[in-house]
């Protein structure tokens, strides 16, 4: 069933003023959503914070079922959070790491996690490794396999879609190589949740994070975290509150079963029914088509500006998603996304890669940004044209 685009947009306040082209920074949220937010707050002014807490109390059990939809996952294994950076990191520094044991990353793994796993190989004595891409530029599998055969490796950490050169790597064949070595796969999906289906069945990861802003379409501040049920028991909490954990006898605690032993005690309930909203909305569109407008989108968008002859595109990978990062040549890309800005077009700009050490074909030494230019499916084949004919 192909996306209304129409009816999308009508619910869509700020296609009125701005062509939104940064979805992978935060996305344009929908009425539905920001009314959710806001009754929530108004009830709050009424009553009080933990009244309409109470009051909304079923609805906001019904957010880990949503989610949990989203992705395939049961509500038990669902725990909310504040960003997605923070979900990753409550279950990566949960893990009981052996000094000497190996991580496996990619060579386009999130900066933030990159530095996360470095602080975690100072402190157990780890070793970080990094594999290798193939020649489409995604992670090698066939690497690796090979990396998995010599042994020692504890953790695979990979970002499902990288934050720039519009790739989106192989998880599902990364996750059934993993299970079968027996070793702990975990999945950033904060850029690829909302903009393609996810099932952590087939993807054959025991960890996935998500956030809301970007191209799920709910409120800043809001993320969730998978952990697989069989890997729970695993993974204990590096902090712990009464939320989390329970007093037992006069010296003991017991950490509850389920993943919302990731979750702390104070939340913002608002955040939370938005993020429940904004995940029943990408549901009821239909991830399968939001793909399908999303992919054209981006793959029209890159077709119109490699006709540009001042301009680069940088993307890589067999499967594509709605990021397109290029550059124009002769222009510091923080002053292509003013010049943008200034005709009411956003996009954002981010580093080509966090680890390869030579620049992608088309950038000189310096130039050590690209422009980012995020497609959803509200978008409209005119706010393209727009980009493409101010670059011209």
């Amino acid at each position: 069933m192909a996306i209304d685009v129409e009816a999308v947009r009508r619910q869509t306040r700020g296609v009125l003023s701005v062509s939104h082209l940064n979805n992978a920074g935060s996305s344009l949220v929908p009425s539905p959503v920001v009314e959710t937010v806001v009754a929530h707050l108004r009830r709050e002014e009424e009553i009080g914070g933990y009244e309409a807490a109470e009051e909304a109390a079923d609805r906001l059990e019904d957010v880990y079922s949503s989610v949990a939809r989203l992705i395939g996952a049961g509500p038990n294994e669902i725990a909310l959070a504040e960003n997605g950076s923070r979900a990753w990191a409550a279950a990566v520094y949960s893990f009981p790491f052996v000094s000497g044991t190996r991580v496996l990353i990619g060579r386009t793994e999130y900066a933030g996690n990159v530095i996360a796993l470095r602080q975690l190989a100072r402190r157990n004595g780890l070793q970080i490794a990094v594999l290798d891409d193939d020649s489409h530029g995604q992670v090698d599998v066939e690497h690796l396999q090979r990396e998995l055969e010599r042994g020692n490796v504890a953790m695979v950490a990979l970002t499902h879609v990288p934050m720039a050169n519009g790739l989106v790597n192989p998880a599902a064949e990364v996750g059934r190589r993993c299970r079968a070595a027996g070793v702990m796969f975990v999945l950033d999906a904060c850029q690829s949740v909302g903009q393609m289906p996810l099932d952590v069945e087939s993807l054959g990861c025991d960890v996935l994070a998500g956030t809301g802003r970007k191209f799920l379409r709910g409120p800043r501040g809001t993320a969730f975290l998978y952990v697989r049920a069989g890997v729970l028991e695993r993974l204990e909490p590096a902090m712990l509150d009464w939320h989390s954990a329970v007093l037992t006898g006069a010296a003991g605690f017991e950490v509850r079963g389920d993943a919302r032993r990731f979750e702390s005690w104070e939340t913002s309930a608002a955040g939370r029914l938005g993020l429940g909203r904004a995940a029943d909305y990408a549901l009821a569109l239909g991830l399968d088509a939001v793909q399908e407008r999303v992919v054209g989108l981006a793959e029209q968008l890159r077709a119109e500006l490699a006709a540009v002859p001042a301009v680069t595109v940088h993307d890589r990978g067999i499967t594509r998603s709605g990021i397109v990062t290029f550059s124009v040549k002769g222009s510091d890309a923080r002053k292509v996304r003013t010049r943008l800005a200034d005709q009411r077009i956003n996009v954002s700009v981010a580093p080509p890669s966090v680890l390869v050490d030579s620049l992608p074909a088309g950038l000189s030494p310096g130039e050590d940004m690209v422009v980012r230019a995020s497609v959803h499916y509200y978008n409209t084949e005119a706010e393209l044209q727009r980009l493409v004919d101010f670059l011209r």
